[in-house]
């Protein structure tokens, strides 16, 4: 038993060391198969469809085209104590921005500041445009003409009482008699310290300014009174110094006073944007690229909708940077920023079909790319429209050799 046993042990002996020899052991033609190289294996790319000039993108902000200075109304002067608005915000007509001296200063769209205070009687070029500033502000005074009447004066009371505020007004005695007009001098703001440096009265105390008034009339020679029955009426008046008039509302505040500014006639009170409003971006002249005016840009709006605007301008400047200006219809506000995409920069003519220029080879005077057909590859003549870096734009000359985005072509 014992010999059978050692028999087998050395059959196993045996194998294995002759594998060992034979795994050891190459011929050198072995050898050198065993260090060639594998077969070369193509390099392909597939061709995709698109625009030379890749996608730019950049952030913008939102301004108006043109800036308005508002400088304060001649008869204006004390110190700011209060602004109801900020930066951003949207100024309609007749809302009060700040206050001057605890007053409120209206603003009324208008082509030219008020030149004088308005009163009962008054008639000219200054009271019609209170008027038209008036029905912008949405109130009704009946047509337009001139004269600061009983249907002008309501609306300039409205105004004031829309905005928390008395109306400067004074008692006047509207003379029975025809042709009698009632006096001129003005009353000082409810609340507003007076010329002489003491506070102006209030309802009582305009009554008494009033009678001073008819009284200093009467002594210029102006009858306070006509003879027999009169009436005595409120009458709202217009300070100059608490209204003015922009070129054009609504308007969006690019900057506004702040409180305890002291008012001179050089104080640049409110700067209100104007025009249209525009997203601009300064960008570097080598981040420019080949981007073009009526190039196509995406953004999301304050709406929260995807909006396009287009490039309307690219202004260099002295620093050798580039201001690019764009136009749109989405909903965008004044002094807010937004990014935007834009896929075709150079505003070409519609998507072309793309191919690696190392796909491109120039035989014979022309070009042509090896397009993968199963295991091989096939010669297709090509033109080359254009390059960019490289990426080149190619069409097919036989239209009978299809290419399309997701061809797989030989590049090496």
């Amino acid at each position: 038993m014992k010999h059978i046993v050692l028999a087998v042990v050395a059959i196993v002996v045996a194998g294995l060391c002759a594998w060992l020899l034979a795994v050891r052991l190459e011929s050198p033609q072995q050898v050198a198969a065993r260090a060639e190289p594998p077969a070369p294996e193509p390099v392909v790319a597939a061709l995709d469809r698109g625009y030379l000039n890749g996608p730019v993108s950049m952030t913008t902000q939102a301004q108006n085209q043109q800036s308005v200075a508002v400088t304060p109304p001649a008869a204006l002067t004390g110190v700011v104590t209060a602004v109801d608005r900020s930066v951003g915000d949207t100024l309609s007509p007749g809302s009060v921005p700040f206050r001057v001296n605890g007053r409120p200063v209206f603003v009324l769209e208008g082509t030219f500041p008020l030149y004088r205070d308005i009163g009962p009687g008054d008639e000219g070029d200054d009271v019609l445009a209170l008027q038209k500033g008036l029905l912008a502000a949405g109130y009704a005074l009946g047509r337009p003409d001139g004269k600061y009447g009983p249907q002008t004066q309501a609306a300039v009371r409205s105004m004031y009482r829309a905005a928390g505020y008395p109306a400067p007004e004074v008692a006047v005695e509207v003379p029975a008699g025809p042709g009698a007009t009632p006096p001129r001098t003005p009353p000082s703001a409810p609340g507003a310290q007076g010329t002489s440096g003491t506070p102006a009265a209030g309802a009582e105390g305009r009554a008494e300014a009033g009678d001073a008034d008819r009284a200093a009339a009467g002594a210029a020679g102006a009858p306070a009174t006509a003879t027999g029955a009169a009436a005595a009426n409120k009458v709202p008046w217009v300070l100059q110094s608490e209204v003015m008039t922009v070129p054009r509302l609504p308007a969006a505040i690019d900057t506004i006073t702040t409180v305890g500014t002291s008012i001179t006639g050089e104080t640049t009170l409110l700067t209100l944007g104007a025009g249209q409003v525009v997203l601009t971006a300064t960008l570097p002249q080598a981040s420019v690229g080949a981007l073009s005016v009526d190039a196509a840009a995406l953004f999301t709006d304050d709406a929260g909708a995807e909006s396009t605007a287009r490039v309307v301008a690219l202004d260099p400047t002295e620093t050798g940077e580039v201001v690019v200006s764009l136009l749109t219809e989405g909903a965008v506000r004044a002094g807010s920023s937004y990014v935007l995409t834009i896929d075709n920069p150079a505003a070409e003519d519609g998507e072309r079909l793309l191919a690696p220029v190392a796909a491109i080879v120039h035989r014979a005077g022309r070009a042509h790319v090896y397009v993968r057909d199963g295991g091989e590859f096939r010669e297709v003549a090509v033109e080359v429209e254009a390059t960019v870096g490289g990426v080149a734009a190619i069409t097919a000359v036989d239209a009978a050799d299809a290419l399309d985005a997701g061809t797989e072509v030989r590049i090496g």
